[in-house]
Formats: structure tokens, sequence, C-alpha cells
């Protein structure tokens, strides 16, 4: 195998969305020889969670908090009180959009520092609320259609089962993998990234480019796949 850097998104790619990653794609991903890197919106603290702590790489949020696989901090770069502002503005537009509001005790709203994620059901909502709320990201897209945002700086993304991630447009996960490569002095040619929305409007879409990227439909595609590559 020629990959010696190995990236993944977390939710729907190594593991099931806000939920522990399986026993068979820990056991395989800890007995790999290859770097291990995790790019997701979630925080560095619920990758570690949602991963059992396998020992790897994390940028979180989108890349913009990174830790190396001693958990030591590589760098953190939040959003400004202005951007936030201008976030929250336009949430409260597509709030305005939905038939009900959001059960607030499933935390619509989560500021992460470096990126805001909105669900218009509910960042923690029940598994089976999120798993069928907009699979095909029918109700996303129509929801950003009808409320565009429109920033300077800023960019909304279709991430996870139901959300929304607002980051800033020139720190995606498209530059947080490349600045990683570049600190660790990492050949791009033996770099490779596995995620769930490699699609336009996408969360992983802005890696493409950057290095060879794997599209798949789930955390069970990704084992497969990576199984495959790896025997």
């Amino acid at each position: 195998m020629k990959y010696k850097h190995l990236f993944f998104d977390m939710d729907q790619t190594i593991a099931p969305a806000r939920q522990p990653i399986l026993p068979e794609m820990y056991e395989l991903l800890a007995n790999l020889s290859q770097d291990i890197v995790i790019v997701s919106g979630q925080e560095v603290e619920k990758i570690g969670w949602q991963s059992n702590y396998l020992p790897a790489y994390t940028l979180g949020q989108n890349g913009n908090h990174a830790t190396d696989v001693s958990n030591t901090e590589l760098w953190n770069i939040p959003l400004t009180e202005a951007e936030r502002a201008e976030v929250l503005q336009h949430i409260e537009l597509l709030l305005k959009e939905l038939p009900k509001e959001p059960n607030p005790d499933w935390n619509p709203i989560e500021d992460r520092g470096a990126q805001i994620t909105f669900s218009p059901v509910g960042n923690t909502a029940p598994v089976e609320v999120k798993q069928t709320y907009d699979p095909k990201r029918i109700i996303r897209e129509e929801l950003l259609r009808k409320v565009p945002f429109d920033s300077d700086n800023l960019v909304v993304k279709i991430g996870g089962s139901t959300s929304l991630d607002y980051i800033h447009k020139d720190r995606h996960k498209g530059t947080n993998v490349q600045k990683l490569i570049d600190l660790k002095a990492w050949n791009k040619d033996e770099c490779i990234y596995f995620g769930d929305g490699l699609f336009p409007g996408g969360n992983d879409e802005a890696v493409i480019g950057v290095i060879e990227t794997v599209p798949v439909s789930d955390n069970l595609d990704t084992y497969q796949k990576l199984k495959a590559m790896t025997e």
C-alpha cells in the first residue's frame, strides 16, 4: 500500500453519526502502521470519545483545532465575535422557515469555537430521529435555497446527518488537511482521505484536489473499502 497517512471524516465515515466507533473498525485502524488523521466538525474532546481514543491526529471543528497523537495542541483558531453574530443572525432566519421550533433539550445550536453547528432537529436528538430526518439532504438544501448565507468571510456546509456547519471560508477541511501535511512535511501522494460528504456542498468537498479522496456511503462502506485496500 503506497499510502502512509490516512485521513478520515468521523460521522458516517469511521463511526455511525454521533455514536461510538464499532469494535471492528477500531481494531482495523489501531492495527495499521499508517498515520491516522480524523478530520471532523466535532470538537476534539468528542472525537476522542467517539473514536474510543484511537491513537490519531485530530483535526476538530473542520480542522480549526488540531492535536497530534499525544494530544498536544498544534493550533486552535476560533471564530471572532463578529463572525459568531453573523452566523447566529442567519440561523434566526432559518428557524423562521421551520414547521416547528427545534427541541431546546436537543441542542439545535452548538458553538464549538471555530465552528457553529445548527441542526433543525437538534444536534443531540435521538439517533432514530436523526437518521430519518434528512437522509438525502433535501430539507437542508431547500433551507439554504430559501435563505442563502451571503458572507464575506464565512461559509455554511451540509454536515453529518442533520447539521449545517458554519466555518471560515479560508479555514476548512481542505486548507487544514494541507496545513497538517505541510507541518509534518508529508508527501501528498502518500495521503488519502475517506469521507461521506465528498459531494457539492458537502462538508468534505473542500478536500477534493488537496489529496486523493475516497467517497463512502457510511462507516460500513469505509470498513470494507479500507480493509480491501490494506489486505
